[in-house]
């Protein structure tokens, strides 16, 4: 991570709140253009399920990936 620590916080402490980090690498010209492209790659229904990281109130970190669940 270029040296930087990346840190995604836990939500607040609400219940049933959760917060879900979707990680993944694109190439693009610019971040807008990555973020576009993400988009378009979440909502193609064609796409492949994905990994995501979903954190807990306490923080705990949960990793499902969609592709393996039913």
């Amino acid at each position: 991570m270029s040296g930087r620590d990346y840190r995604i916080e836990h939500p607040p402490k609400e219940k049933g709140l959760y917060r879900v980090v979707y990680v993944i690498d694109i190439g693009a010209e610019s971040p807008l253009d990555a973020a576009k492209k993400t988009h378009q790659i979440m909502t193609d229904p064609d796409s492949l399920a994905p990994v995501l990281d979903v954190v807990d109130q306490g923080g705990k970190v949960t990793k499902i990936d969609l592709s393996k669940s039913s």
